[in-house]
């Protein structure tokens, strides 16, 4: 029995493809943790590609992670719609960036995928800190970011907002 084989899609249908259903986001999140009684809040920046497809193109959405060997597709809404998505900062840079830069988006999504890639690298950048290790002392990494990190940051999902469509989200996940 032969394996079977992945028939890579091309760079440009790629290309042309997330120019109509990709999605590009910065995500500011609040996460809130309870320990010993007390609540801790915790603000971070995450990046994301996304696209998102009626559950019956699925197929199309899983040839696209085979392509680019990455991300995850989950069923969303109540298995109606099929969601690709790749939320690794380190993924996102040395994957999506090279791809878009070497074949080109077009329109508005050309301006949204330069600010977000800004925005992936500013993120990228301090998450590949070194972890901070002393002998005797448990290591780790410090994602905090500087004080003028994070406002361009701010700024540059303000500037995103203009090229979004304004709708509610309905997604409610399910992972495959």
């Amino acid at each position: 029995m032969q394996p079977e084989t992945i028939d890579k899609l091309p760079g440009d249908y790629l290309a042309g493809f997330v120019e109509g259903e990709g999605c590009f986001a910065l995500k500011y999140r609040l996460d809130r943790k309870i320990r010993n009684g007390k609540t801790r809040e915790y603000f971070y920046w995450n990046a994301e590609f996304a696209i998102v497809l009626r559950s019956d193109d699925a197929n199309l959405l899983h040839k696209i992670r085979d392509t680019l060997g990455c991300g995850s597709v989950t069923f969303v809404n109540g298995g109606k719609l099929a969601r690709y998505s790749v939320q690794n900062p380190k993924l996102l840079r040395e994957i999506f960036i090279p791809l878009f830069n070497k074949h080109p988006l077009r329109g508005k999504k050309a301006s949204d995928f330069k600010l977000w890639s800004r925005g992936v690298e500013l993120i990228s950048g301090a998450r590949l800190k070194n972890i901070n290790v002393k002998k005797g002392v448990r290591g780790f990494i410090s994602n905090h970011l500087e004080p003028d990190i994070e406002k361009e940051l701010h700024k540059i999902r303000n500037q995103m907002l203009e090229y979004k469509s304004s709708r509610p989200n309905p997604f409610k996940f399910n992972s495959i």
